[in-house]
């Protein structure tokens, strides 16, 4: 018979005794595998012996039948208590998105309902009614922080909507907690923001229970600390106070969440105005999402103002 040489580890053996080696081997495998069973078969039929024990008295007893399926199903809770866990583990992210919708038309929700209070103490003459926010309706866009500088002289915050999702310059942004700063520029699909650690960062804010009002700048030392400058002599002021947006911002609606006095600021007796250390509510240095706020009325608002300022003007001339 004709047989073909193969090379195996530098040896020729024909192929008819290569194919024996790997048959004995396999039979080889074959042999371990029986003794294996033969060596433990004890240990097999005592297992098979315990698990045939255990099916009858289960069935056969309602206690220990009772006992059996109470340990199963808390076994069962525990593993699917796991693997729930671990699937809302890998779900937080949209968890998060939809909580952060949520707060957003919530945060609308308020405003439209203060607003239908005070068109209906208007409308009743009830109370001398105070217009919400004195700045017409607002809507809130969610977004996503790209990136965030926090250690520079003037920072910016980038966020991932922009002009196709109807974010415009000078609109304001908040997060859960409070006032985060003001749109910078635009492009199609994203947006630069200047935080509250940018010195050009100016919001009109006042004191809630007091009702004077002061232009907060950032401090240019701390994260978390601002500088509610202008703000009259007249009234008290106390560490601890409340420090909300103003009803004069275009950007904010009135009474959002800006911060907290932290400290009064010395002034001499000559001054007429006096300066407060805010605790910013906003944790700048670790946002996620932020409110994007559009105020309906802003053109229009603006234009008044304009008008008003032309007013004034030609009336200074007139009297020169």
């Amino acid at each position: 018979m004709l047989t073909q040489a193969t090379q195996q580890g530098g040896v020729y053996v024909t192929q008819p005794t290569f194919l024996c080696c790997i048959a004995t081997r396999r039979l080889d495998e074959m042999n371990n595998l029986i003794n294996f069973f033969i060596k433990n078969s004890s240990w097999f039929i005592f297992a098979f012996y315990v698990i045939l024990s255990l099916g009858l008295l289960f069935q056969s007893n309602p206690y220990q039948q009772s006992v059996y399926l109470t340990s199963a199903n808390g076994t069962v809770a525990t593993i699917s208590k796991g693997v729930n866990g671990a699937s809302n583990y890998f779900h937080l992210k949209e968890i998060n998105e939809d909580l952060h919708r949520e707060n957003a038309n919530q945060k609308q929700e308020i405003l439209n309902l203060k607003q239908q209070l005070n068109d209906l103490e208007l409308k009743y003459g009830e109370k001398p009614g105070k217009e919400v926010s004195g700045k017409g309706n607002y809507s809130f866009i969610s977004a996503h922080v790209i990136s965030n500088s926090v250690v520079n002289p003037s920072n910016y915050i980038t966020i991932d909507k922009g002009s196709a999702d109807g974010i415009e310059p000078y609109m304001g942004v908040m997060d859960m907690n409070g006032v985060v700063g003001i749109v910078d520029a635009v492009n199609t699909h994203s947006a630069r923001v200047m935080s509250m650690l940018h010195p050009d960062a100016k919001i009109t804010c006042t004191l809630k229970g007091n009702g004077n009002f002061g232009l907060l700048v950032w401090d240019k030392k701390s994260t978390d600390h601002a500088i509610l400058q202008d703000l009259p002599k007249v009234g008290e002021y106390h560490v601890g106070d409340t420090v909300v947006t103003s009803s004069s911002s275009l950007s904010f609606p009135e009474g959002f969440m800006v911060g907290v006095v932290e400290r009064i600021s010395p002034t001499a007796k000559e001054d007429s105005f006096m300066t407060l250390i805010v605790k910013l509510s906003c944790k700048i240095t670790k946002l996620s999402n932020v409110h994007v706020i559009k105020n309906n009325m802003r053109t229009e608002l603006k234009e008044l103002e304009s008008e008003d300022a032309t007013s004034l003007k030609e009336e200074g001339g007139g009297k020169k």
